[in-house]
């Protein structure tokens, strides 16, 4: 374990996450883990570690991390305007930190969150088998300035010139097609409700680690019941407030709801709706069980593709 990076400005929001907390859900524990899975995943898998190993998580920008030692690291997902002592540094591609040296991330150009993966992986506080900050809970490590984070980076490694293909590299649009299998309520909800959430753009009015408040542009809707004996809900599960009005339940979601669902987001459309900033639009489409296994299916193969390149990429190391 060595130290890599002091805090000197936490910014808008710093944690810890890796792939969450599937296996205690029944206990109410929420699943927390990485807000954009796709980013992080890619991350860990070009800097040559398991793609589920923990990885730093920045929201928005405004974070300022010193450098204790020579570290290697990937930056991906939002593309928050990275520096290194001032220089814009490239996305998506191994690269090199020294001793000294500023890591800054100064606002996004694009997208919200993004991910610091760390050869080795981040050495923290685990709760649940998992080191996923969650805040409200007290799980994972809570940051405050001059936080000291460790990992367990491999001195010998040496980077070799690696990275994601331009093309390959995920796009941040404010404009999206987020594709969703209906719920059990589908039915049951108001037509003049569906027709206001799904013909036209939905805005996201706010967003957190938590959920994402969303607004039809009918401002004001009639109110419908929308009180239910609670459920389960997930990350993604597409709620409807009394009004009418939508809300996306995200990564630190709790595990239980008792408001009506439209239904969930395909797992394969998650990172896009995390990246959306407040302001932006997007459509919601409803497709059939089968189109989203084929989606999901293909986002996996993706991933798995890339891990299998990059090993190959160690093997030549060796």
């Amino acid at each position: 374990m060595r130290a890599i990076f002091k805090v000197l400005k936490k910014g808008v929001q710093v944690t810890i996450q890796d792939s969450g907390r599937e296996k205690f859900r029944h206990l109410g524990v929420p699943l927390s883990g990485a807000m954009d899975h796709f980013a992080y995943q890619i991350g860990n898998l070009l800097i040559g570690n398991s793609r589920n190993m923990a990885s730093i998580e920045i929201a928005i920008g405004g974070t300022v991390l010193m450098a204790l030692n020579d570290v290697s690291i990937v930056i991906t997902g939002a593309n928050l305007s990275a520096t290194i002592n001032g220089n814009l540094v490239d996305m998506y591609k191994v690269i090199v930190v020294n001793k000294g040296d500023f890591l800054s991330f100064n606002g996004p150009k694009s997208g919200v969150y993004a991910y610091v993966s760390v050869h080795g992986g981040i050495n923290s506080k685990s709760d649940f088998d998992s080191q996923s900050s969650y805040l409200l809970a007290g799980f994972g490590l809570n940051f405050t300035n001059d936080t000291i984070i460790y990992g367990n980076t491999d001195t010998s490694f040496k980077p070799t010139k690696i990275g994601l293909i331009r093309k390959y590299i995920p796009k941040h649009h404010d404009k999206l097609c987020v594709h969703f299998i209906k719920s059990s309520h589908y039915e049951k909800i108001p037509e003049f409700v569906k027709e206001a959430i799904l013909l036209d753009e939905l805005i996201v009015e706010s967003s957190n680690r938590m959920g994402m408040y969303l607004r039809t542009t009918q401002t004001s809707l009639q109110q419908i019941e929308s009180n239910i004996l609670s459920e389960g809900v997930t990350f993604g599960t597409i709620q409807l407030l009394p009004n009418g009005q939508p809300i996306i339940l995200l990564a630190d979601s709790q595990t239980t709801g008792g408001y009506i669902t439209l239904g969930t987001v395909i797992y394969s459309d998650l990172w896009k709706i995390v990246q959306l900033q407040e302001g932006s639009s997007f459509n919601l489409i409803s497709i059939e069980f089968e189109e989203a296994r084929k989606r999901n299916k293909k986002f996996k193969q993706f991933i798995d593709h890339l891990e299998i390149e990059r090993n190959d990429r160690l093997k030549e190391r060796v």
